[in-house]
């Protein structure tokens, strides 16, 4: 079900994952199985998942093509921090979308992001046990029905927000991480530039996504405005690393949008979520603010 490609991304997120956080993370695919749960179980011990940490850390995906389910189990090591709930919202609202869209590699890479971000908290709230330990479970995870065709449904708002482009900078962000918290992913709202809506005409957009957005910049310091002519870049201290740049352009009457194809190309995220300039060309007009 995964090319080479695909195998070896995920190959290198799961390596950071057990650098970073010490989890040991597999993914088994099958056929079919009469009972996920308990194949699962089985397949947890007879590949010593957790078995690569020192913590005894250990998570398992198995991916049912004929049955068309997957089932997250985690270890009892973290079952604390990847609670049943966040196991079945991870699955239900980040892979699933994806897997409808056939793209099976992006949506098990999509829910790795979401397990690193929620482990990288773990670690700053000293959710995790540090002690030495075998790893072992008992049943911890969630069991969620996907499919793998069809394509994908857009999330559509759950309550009204302005969605206008803003004579100001930050109120056209405001108003974008307005709409990201009602989950409206249509792409022709007025707040992005004429690219941004074709790109994200042709994106797979989840609300795990827009929830992320939101949680994300909900801890960013207050960001400072770089305006020159008809751009303009809003940008964070640069200590606070998981909070990337805005960029935007101005129409001809004067409302800001945002160039999300100028942002997607520029900029990169690690396993960490902390964003770097990867292309500094594509930022065009946008680089005077970064210059130092």
């Amino acid at each position: 079900m995964l090319s080479a490609e695909e195998e070896s991304q995920l190959a290198k997120w799961h390596a950071a994952l057990l650098a970073q956080y010490d989890i040991d993370f597999r993914v088994r695919t099958v056929a079919s199985a009469d009972d996920l749960s308990q194949l699962t179980a089985e397949a947890f011990e007879e590949l010593r998942v957790g078995s690569r940490s020192n913590t005894g850390r250990g998570l398992l995906l198995v991916i049912d093509s004929g049955g068309e389910r997957v089932r997250l189990e985690v270890a009892r090591q973290l079952e604390h921090v990847f609670v049943d709930s966040f196991v079945a919202y991870v699955e239900r609202e980040q892979m699933a979308p994806f897997f409808a869209s056939s793209r099976l590699g992006d949506g098990i890479v999509a829910a790795t992001e979401l397990i690193a971000d929620r482990a990288e908290r773990g670690i700053a709230r000293a959710e995790f046990d540090e002690r030495r330990t075998a790893a072992s479970s008992v049943g911890g995870g969630a069991e969620t029905g996907v499919t793998f065709a069809g394509g994908s449904e857009r999330p559509t708002t759950e309550w009204a927000t302005d969605t206008a482009a803003a004579t100001d900078p930050a109120e056209t962000i405001s108003a974008y991480l307005s709409a990201m918290a009602a989950h409206n992913a249509s792409a022709a709202l007025d707040l992005y530039t004429p690219g941004s809506r074709v790109m994200l005409e042709n994106q797979v957009v989840t609300r795990a996504q827009m929830d992320n957005v939101v949680r994300v910049y909900a801890d960013c310091p207050f960001p400072e405005q770089a305006i020159d002519g008809a751009v303009a870049v809003v940008r964070y201290p640069p200590q606070a690393r998981t909070c990337a740049p805005w960029l935007l352009q101005m129409d001809e009457e004067g409302r800001w949008r945002l160039d999300l194809v100028a942002m997607q190309r520029a900029f990169r995220f690690d396993t960490r979520n902390q964003w770097w300039i990867a292309d500094r060309g594509a930022l065009g007009p946008y680089d005077f603010a970064f210059e130092n």
